[in-house]
């Protein structure tokens, strides 16, 4: 090999060591390997906040690290059993989120936060996590789903005075 000629490397499983992204590549198809079939998916973590204000509701929520990224519905529910808010959150990048639920007339009492984890039927589910990818501007009709876990906590909204202290 003389000084001018350029060293390459080849390297089997379709990854290009000489690309600068080569090594998040790896990283990340090792975190997909051992990352949870949709069957497997649980909610870790779902914890509440009542803002000051006693109308806005912040939500943490974490998942297992999953191989298919899911389809969530978050939604609060008020002591009547009456739904007053709803997020659906369409094939989260991250396992680990918050969010908002705003609530335009609270009322004092227990409400329940729920979260429903969701995945296409397992005859509509893509064979890879490439397979869900959809390019810039492609538009895709959502398939049949199917709840595979769902966790609900209690959160206590209280008039405006009590909700500060």
């Amino acid at each position: 090999m003389t000084k001018d000629e350029e060293l390459t490397f080849s390297f089997s499983g379709g990854l290009d060591p000489n690309d600068p992204l080569h090594q998040y590549q790896v990283m990340f198809n090792e975190m997909l390997d051992k990352a949870a079939p949709p069957e497997e998916v649980q909610v870790e973590r779902l914890e509440t906040q009542v803002a000051p204000d006693g109308r806005r509701v912040r939500v943490h929520l974490r998942l297992t690290m999953y191989r298919f990224r899911p389809h969530l519905v978050l939604s609060l529910w008020d002591p009547a059993g009456q739904q007053v808010a709803e997020v659906d959150i369409i094939e989260p990048m991250s396992p680990d989120m918050e969010f908002t639920l705003h609530v335009r007339e609270p009322q004092p009492g227990e409400y329940t936060v729920r979260v429903d984890v969701r995945y296409p039927t397992p005859e509509h589910m893509p064979k890879t996590p490439e397979e869900q990818r959809i390019t810039r501007g492609e538009l895709k009709p959502l398939p049949p789903m199917r709840t595979v876990t769902s966790r609900e906590v209690p959160v206590r909204l209280l008039p405006n005075a009590e909700q500060a202290s």
